[in-house]
């Protein structure tokens, strides 16, 4: 085999794998409906915080705090797409396309929120 076939066909596996990473984005776990979340820092992730509403339709998502708090005002805290960032097999909260690609997400990082659906808790910095 040649120099450029070997390099054809790791640009192949390459691609494959890249590929079936970002397709592979499992089923939204929860249903279009309101549910009751779970505020948590993610540096402190066992000290109490808020509990929050979630309505979901289909992927889009608006977090709402029910009470004026400490950690946050009355009203939507947040609001977006709910996208599988495969990098780090957690779901966001994305508002472009280009969250789902995001280098860092959750935390305290400077990209998209996480947001657990399975435990039904948003996290934050």
């Amino acid at each position: 085999m040649t120099v450029h076939g070997i390099k054809h066909l790791i640009a192949m596996f390459v691609l494959a794998i890249w590929t079936s990473t970002v397709a592979a984005a499992p089923p939204l776990p929860l249903q279009s409906g309101q549910y009751t979340f779970k505020h948590r820092f993610a540096e402190q992730p066992n000290m109490p915080s808020l509990v929050l509403t979630a309505k979901i339709r289909g992927h889009h998502i608006v977090l709402i705090n029910r009470r004026a708090s400490e950690v946050f005002p009355k009203g939507v805290i947040a609001e977006g797409t709910l996208m599988w960032h495969a990098a780090s097999k957690q779901w966001i909260i994305g508002t472009s396309k280009a969250d789902r690609y995001a280098r860092d997400v959750g935390g305290c990082s400077d990209g998209p929120d996480v947001v657990d659906l399975r435990k039904r808790i948003y996290w934050t910095c």
